[in-house]
This record gives structure tokens, sequence and C-alpha cells, in this order.
């Protein structure tokens, strides 16, 4: 009895240790009504919204009509999800521009596939009071989940951004130059728009030119390149440059290209060109014309030539002239006063000037100012002109040590080309033609820059007409063309005699050609030996024996 007493007690003992332990194991059961059904779905979510169209925002300002308005969604689900639909809620100003009733709706009838994205573009009318300004809006997806059936209905606030459109104006604040001068040109870059333009970037671009700009070959601009930063709405930029225009161009007018980059209120990189319109003024209305070199050598000794003309019907006489110019680095190497006893009418006299410019002020427009005073008509009369010349640099090229070498089993025309100038020649390029009776073809080699500091080499390989090789005397033309600062072509031509040597000896093919035929003979000689010996008489042992017993 006592037994069973103590074995009750442990079974009781043991469930109340056990029961806890199942009681915390056990599944929690989820409350009732808390099924995924009945709350919002989380398959769907919300990566942006914006004016325009998939992938390509666009800005868009008060007043737009039909404007594109997309969403971008996620299917984060398990499921791929179709038939989706979506209805806009926004604020009162923004209307729909393609449904009558108000509704401001869209369809897309892809399918979506689980992990992928989709968009829905809607269509805007932008009411002209709104302003520039961060927005907010409800949309209300409705889709369907592919191997389920009904509809899924979710909502998502957003915000979007009414960017407004920046609107890029260029023009010169005084666009009339005078010819033959250093002109200062200032270009206001206006933005007339609603947002502003982000990082404005603007280069000076020739390669857009046309057939409106092709005096642009007697322009000189010191700058091609000019970054002015952010230029607000209803504000204005601008940049500066100085323009060197030569006597041929009065009167005319010159449409400067211009390539312009910015980013726009979305952040997308525009690109666009503008022409910048300049208006060369006419030639000077003195009687006196002068006549001015287009351009000065750098770091060499040289005469400055400037002509006078006596454009008027009178005789001018006792002409004092002082010529000064802007710039240190350009030297007058005399006295800068000259004197010039008369000019007749309609009659021209020039002066020699000996000058020097500086490398410093290499590939520089310099100005000077000539000062006049002479006698017309018994009057004495002063005046003052001005004109610009381009510092150009030396290019002096010549060509030497031209001749014959095979390089790896390879016949060239080798040479060098010296530049004795004080800057490198541009795409240096070497022609070798044939003269007269030469068998040889049209060759050439790319150079690239004809550097100062040593001779540059060249080597053609060339190849006869004939197919064989070159042999003797070759007269050729050699044809070197570069281009120099102002990639201006230049081209330098001689004549040279190129000698390949003596015809290689012939013996060894023609014992080639023979060696079967003496080798032929030989056999045969030998064949007819040795048929002679076979065909001699030989005597009979047997005779021979008789003879002997007899």
């Amino acid at each position: 009895m006592i037994h069973k007493t103590i074995l009750l007690i442990v079974i009781f003992l043991a469930g109340q240790l056990i029961l806890p332990i199942y009681a915390q194991s056990a599944p929690e059961q989820a409350p009732p009504g808390n099924s995924a059904y009945t709350h919002g779905y989380a398959d769907v979510r919300i990566l942006d919204a914006y004016f325009g169209y998939p992938g390509q925002k666009m800005e868009a300002q008060p007043g737009d009509k039909n404007v594109p308005f997309t969403m971008e969604f996620a299917n984060v689900g398990d499921e791929d999800i179709t038939g989706i639909n979506g209805l806009l809620d926004l604020p009162a100003q923004f209307s729909s521009a393609t449904s009558a009733g108000g509704l401001i709706a869209a369809d897309n009838t892809q399918t979506a596939p689980a992990g992928d994205s989709f968009a829905l573009t809607f269509y805007l009318n932008v009411d002209k009071s709104l302003i520039i300004h961060d927005y907010s809006g409800t949309v209300e997806l409705t889709y369907s989940v592919v191997r389920e059936v009904g509809l899924r209905q979710v909502y998502f606030d957003f915000s979007f951004k009414l960017t407004g459109k920046g609107l890029l104006n260029m023009k010169a604040d005084d666009s009339f130059l005078q010819p033959a001068s250093n002109n200062l040109v200032t270009v206001q870059v206006s933005n007339t728009g609603t947002t502003s333009l982000n990082d404005v970037d603007i280069t000076l671009n020739p390669q857009l030119n046309s057939s409106d700009t092709d005096n642009l070959q007697n322009v000189v601009i010191d700058q091609h390149h000019w970054n002015i930063g952010n230029v607000p709405a209803g504000s204005s930029n601008s940049y500066s440059f100085n323009i060197f225009v030569t006597q041929d161009l009065a009167e005319q007018t010159i449409h400067l290209p211009f390539a312009v980059t910015y980013f726009d209120g979305q952040g997308n990189e525009i690109s666009d060109t503008r022409i910048v319109d300049l208006i060369v003024g006419p030639a000077t209305t003195s009687i006196i014309k002068l006549s001015t070199p287009s351009y000065i050598m750098m770091g060499v000794m040289q005469n400055l030539t400037l002509g006078l003309q006596n454009t008027s019907p009178s005789k001018i006489s006792d002409m004092s002239i002082t010529l000064a110019s802007n710039s240190s680095d350009f030297k007058i190497l005399q006295d800068n006063k000259w004197f010039i006893p008369e000019i007749d009418p309609l009659e021209n006299n020039t002066i020699q000037i000996p000058v020097f410019a500086d490398q410093n002020i290499q590939s520089d427009a310099v100005n000077f100012v000539v000062d006049m005073q002479y006698t017309k008509d018994g009057t004495t009369v002063i005046e003052t002109q001005n004109f610009a010349t381009y510092i150009r640099p030396v290019i002096d090229i010549s060509i030497f040590g031209v001749q014959s070498q095979e390089i790896a089993g390879q016949q060239n025309i080798i040479g060098n080309v010296l530049n004795q100038g004080n800057i490198l020649g541009q795409f240096g390029q070497v022609t070798v033609d044939p003269v007269e009776n030469s068998t040889i073809k049209e060759s050439y080699e790319y150079m690239g820059d004809l550097d100062t500091d040593a001779p540059t080499p060249f080597n053609v390989p060339v190849v006869s007409t004939t197919g064989g090789p070159l042999s003797g005397d070759q007269k050729v033309l050699v044809t070197l063309t570069y281009k120099d600062t102002l990639l201006e072509p230049h081209t330098i031509t001689q004549v040279d005699t190129v000698s390949f040597g003596a015809p290689a000896p012939q013996s060894n093919g023609e014992f080639s050609q023979l060696q079967p035929v003496i080798l032929v003979a030989i056999a045969a000689g030998i064949g007819g030996i040795i048929f002679k010996i076979k065909k001699k008489p030989k005597i009979p042992l047997v005779a021979e024996k008789k003879q002997e017993i007899t």
C-alpha cells in the first residue's frame, strides 16, 4: 500500500514538470481575423514618381498640357501579377489630359514577373497657377495575382517635384568688332526659364561650322573653353574672350558656334549648340590706309613691313609716324619714329621696322597704335590708327639623307626630317612617288609631330610595280606635308635618286633549270655504253676446246 502511494506521488510530480514544458513548445495559434487577406498586401512596392516616360525624366512647369507622369513599382512577391490598373489622387490643379470624367487613370497590359519592376504612365495638365515646388499624392493600384481568383487593391502615398524648365539664351553684349584689331567680347548667358541651369559648360567648336562660318579661318580667339557654373531662373552669367579679325573681314558677319552642356532640373545632362553673331565694322575712313602683316614670326629678328597708301586726290607731305605695341615682350629694335617727305595722290609707301617677338607671346595677338601727323592741302592733320597682328611660331623644315635600306627583308626608302624652327610641326606625313622611269609604287608613312630637338627619321616600305625586287637607281619624288599652329597645311617636295644596288645574279637559277637536262644526257650516255658492251659477240667455250684437241 505504501509502495502504491509513493508511485502515485512520483507520477503526479512528473506530470507537473512535463506539462509546462509541453505548453511552452506548442505552436502559437494566430488569433482569428489576422490572415494575409485582411491586411495590406506586401507584394508590390513603389519606387519612384516623376514627370517623363519610363527611364526618361523630363522637366515640367506650370501651364504645361498633356505631360507624361510616370510611376515605377516593383513586384516583390512570389507570383507574377497582371491586369495592373492605377488611379491617381493629386491636388486639384493637376488634371487628367485624357479622361473627360476627371479621373487620372492608367493601365499596364503586360504581366509583371515576380522580382521585376513595372511602370504606369499617366498624362496630366498642369495648371499655370501652380508654383515650382514639391507635391504629394496617392495612387490606388489594382491587379491580379496569377493562379489566384479575384483582385487585389493597394494604396501608396508618394511625393514628386514640379521642376520647372530652364531656357538658355546667348548673345554678345557688344556685337560690333573693329577690323584689324584685337577686340574684347563678352557673351551673356541668360536663363529665361523657371528653373536653374546647372554646371553650364561652353566650348568654342569650329567643327560645328557650316557655309555661314567659313570666315572663321581669318579669326584668332585666345580662349576656347569656359565653365560658368549655375545660372538661376530669371538671371544671367557671362564669359569673355579676345578676338582678332583681319582687315579682310570688314563689313562681314562672323557666326561663332558654341557647344553647350548643362544639367536640368531632373539631373539630366543636356547638350545643345548656340551661334553668337558678331558684326565687323567698316574699314577706317582715314585717307591713310595701312597695310599690316597678318602675322609676325616668333623668336627671330625680322622686319615688320608697314604699308601706307594715300587714298585722297591730294598730295600729303612732312609725314611723321610713331609706332608702339601693347606688349613688353614685343621689341622694336630702333627708334620708333619714322619720317616720309611726301606721298603722291593714290600712291603707296612702306617703312621697314626691325622687330623681335619673344616666345612668351607665342600664338598671341599683339595690338599696335600708329600715331601719324602730316600736311594736306596746307593743313596739319593728326590721326591715330590701330592694328593687331598674330605672333606665329617658326617651323623651318628640310629633308635630307634619302636612301635605300633593307629592314627585316623589306626594301625601304629612309631619310630624316629636320625642323630648325622653334615649335613642332603637326600631322607630318611622307609620301614617295615614282619619277620618270622609276618602277616604285606610290607609298607613304605617317610621322606625327615633327619636333625641334633632333631630326625625325622616316622609313617608307616600297615595292616594285613589276612584282620583283627593286634594283638599280630609282628616281623618286619625296613629299612632306604638315600643319602649323593655326592648322594650315604646308607641303615640301624634293626629287632624289635612290640606289638599290646591282640586280641579283641569275646563274644559280639558270643552272637549276639546266641541271635536269644535263643529268638526263649523262644518264643516256652511260646507258648507251652499257648497251654496246652487252651487244659485243662472245667466243664459245666449246670451239676453244676443239682447237686445243687438234
